[in-house]
């Protein structure tokens, strides 16, 4: 092989290794923005409303402030995310990286490496070896509001024993700790209830669990749990059960809402009471404010963010513009 060949080679293989080194991630911005460097969020889908309305929200702030925002995808695939994560320590300008994390403990090793080149990780609702800092969630909290204001509901407005379909996904300690929550607020309210925890995820998870418990339990009337998708899953599944959406013997609450669920909650007449939730915007701009510390050197601590309660009076302001 002559050395032109060979060289030819040597360019094509550098430009390869330099695509394969941004596989799974996607930024945009202005050569303006990316002299200043680049900015990473990842969250394990961007299937979940609430954590596609942050990555909406924090492109343009990140733009603006002057770098290249750059997101991923992973899909729950732990792996994909690693790699992902190792592609924007590998890039070379990256300034700072938070996400959340679909293992934690699967993310030490590549922020090990993101610390040895002097690019702080942040967490989003949780933290792991060598994270800089973590944006939390007091999830316990606002699960224990959901099911207080759940047991007030039925106090005032059933009579006897109610039962109470709780729908979360347990497999990490976000579901958990919010479950843990209602329960406690369940029980502190003091309302009499047998509750059936339900395993779910998605919205289809939502549909499937709850058809299954109409089934089973003709008189689950409550229905609660962690996320806006699968709290429409089961509510479809009661209507499909022959049950009107206005139904005033109904309620459906949750630690999560979408624009679907707010505008439900507006008209103040379907069986979606109430719902605690971090808005977008608040958590958007915490996570702002973290990453622009943390780009421009300066020390990065810990934040807390609450939930809001939304009901009738003030859903309709959370529906996106």
């Amino acid at each position: 092989m002559n050395k032109k060949i060979a060289a030819g080679f040597a360019v094509v293989a550098a430009a390869a290794m330099l695509l394969t080194g941004c596989s799974g991630s996607s930024g945009t911005g202005s050569s303006a923005g990316a002299s200043k460097g680049a900015i990473a969020f990842s969250f394990p889908t961007q299937n979940v409303n609430v954590w596609k309305q942050q990555l909406d929200l924090l492109q343009p702030m990140v733009e603006k402030a002057g770098y290249t925002f750059l997101t991923d995808n992973p899909n729950f695939d732990v792996q994909t995310q690693v790699n992902d994560w190792t592609s924007w320590v590998q890039r070379g300008d990256v300034k700072a990286i938070m996400g959340f994390p679909v293992q934690a403990d699967s993310m030490v090793p590549v922020t090990a490496q993101a610390k040895a080149a002097n690019i702080p990780v942040m967490g989003y609702a949780g933290t792991w070896d060598g994270a800089a800092a973590q944006l939390k969630l007091d999830t316990v909290d606002a699960g224990t509001k959901v099911g207080a204001a759940a047991g007030d509901w039925i106090k005032k407005n059933t009579s006897g024993q109610v039962r109470v379909g709780l729908l979360a996904d347990t497999t990490a300690d976000l579901g958990r700790s919010q479950q843990q929550g209602i329960l406690q607020g369940l029980k502190d309210s003091g309302a009499d209830v047998v509750v059936d925890k339900l395993e779910a995820s998605s919205r289809d998870d939502g549909y499937k669990v709850a058809q299954s418990e109409l089934v089973a339990h003709k008189d689950a009337t409550v229905w609660l749990g962690i996320g806006a998708d699968m709290m429409l899953g089961a509510r479809q599944a009661i209507i499909d059960s022959g049950v009107k959406a206005d139904d005033p013997s109904y309620y459906i609450g949750a630690t999560d809402a979408s624009d679907e669920a707010y505008k439900l909650i507006a008209s103040g007449k379907d069986m979606w009471r109430e719902a605690y939730v971090w808005t977008p915007k608040s958590l958007a701009d915490a996570e702002f404010k973290m990453l622009m510390d943390a780009a421009e050197g300066k020390k990065v601590s810990d934040v807390s963010i609450g939930v809001t309660k939304v009901d009738s009076s003030n859903a309709e302001s959370m529906i996106s513009k």
